[in-house]
């Protein structure tokens, strides 16, 4: 519920303090700028690794035992770990592998980050390559020393471009 505040504080304006890291949308992501904004960072290449093993309780052990999961291809809200599992035992099978094209990193406190950018998957869908481009927004929180992920939104781009 804290990190909800705070993202909710955030969103209200200026007054929150945050650090951020831009990039540029039409190219390769920038390299985070701070060593939290660094950590923050490496925290989407730790969860698309877990992709790319397969195996859905290298992605799940990632979430809070109370995280909720927002997914890009399904349109039900995940809150428990066996819900989240569930989605992943079906989106795992397309064989994603994401790729940051925007970011904002913005670390709240010691225990609390928003990492949210738009990113693309390639997939594999009925034996096909195809792309998935979506908005994400990630809020961890450090549980017992860790980051895990607390709220992970993802939703795809409504407007077609020429790469979808």
């Amino acid at each position: 519920m804290k990190s909800l505040l705070f993202v909710a504080a955030l969103l209200a304006g200026p007054a929150v303090h945050a650090a951020e890291a831009a990039v540029s949308y039409q190219g390769v992501a920038a390299a985070p700028a701070t060593a939290a904004e660094k950590e923050i960072a490496a925290l989407f290449d730790r969860w698309n690794a877990a992709l790319a093993t397969g195996k859905t309780s290298e992605v799940v052990k990632l979430y809070a035992a109370n995280g909720v999961l927002q997914p890009t291809v399904s349109n039900k809200i995940r809150a428990t770990p066996e819900e989240i599992a569930d989605y992943f035992d079906h989106f795992l099978a397309l064989k994603p592998k994401g790729t940051i094209n925007y970011r904002q990193i913005r670390v709240l406190d010691e225990n609390t980050a928003v990492d949210s950018g738009a990113y693309t998957f390639d997939i594999v869908k009925n034996g096909k390559p195809a792309k998935v481009r979506a908005r994400y927004t990630y809020v961890y929180e450090k549980i017992n020393g860790a980051w895990k992920i607390m709220n992970h939104h993802s939703s795809a781009m409504p407007e077609a471009t020429k790469d979808n």
